[in-house]
């Protein structure tokens, strides 16, 4: 880049090419210039996620997200720490940065599967089935689904209350 900064593009396009090992070798080179960058902090993390070193990466999204990381990237770096923390079996963990980044951004529907996902391995699969339905009911329209949103939507909010039958569910 003019600035001296470097040149993300270049870690993007060899992650898409699968070029992982490169990816984070080019990453270390500028974290060792400038080791509390967010945004590089959060590309490595990206990186090792993405190799199945959930557990280093781990460490990665938690300085980036303590550092000033964009809006745009922390409700990502937030969704792969809880998703990272449950990987690796720390399930409370990833509940709590869960749960906060679903209560910060209602409307991220990723999140919302990946905060289902951490609440079915805690065995909390009525919740995690609730957050999936809503889920599917705001994730847009489809002729096949719009057929089925009011039963849909009536067994989200009826599940636990006695009117519909298990047997339905």
């Amino acid at each position: 880049m003019a600035d001296g900064g470097p040149d993300l593009s270049l870690v993007r396009h060899l992650k898409s090419r699968g070029r992982w090992d490169e990816a984070r070798l080019r990453l270390e080179v500028w974290l060792n210039a400038d080791p509390e960058n967010p945004r590089l902090l959060y590309e490595m993390a990206l990186v090792l996620d993405n190799q199945g070193r959930e557990e280093e990466a781990i460490a990665y999204y938690q300085q980036a997200l303590a550092g000033d990381l964009d809006q745009m990237h922390r409700v990502d770096a937030m969704l792969g720490l809880g998703s990272s923390l449950r990987a690796v079996g720390r399930v409370h963990e990833s509940y709590q940065v869960l749960a906060d980044a679903t209560s910060q951004y209602p409307n991220h529907l990723a999140l919302k599967v990946f905060f289902a996902f951490t609440l079915e391995r805690m065995g909390n699969h009525g919740d995690a089935l609730t957050e999936l339905l809503d889920v599917i009911l705001e994730s847009g329209r489809s002729d096949s689904l719009d057929l089925y949103r009011a039963a849909i939507q009536y067994a989200r909010d009826h599940r636990h209350d006695g009117k519909l039958p298990r047997e339905q569910i």
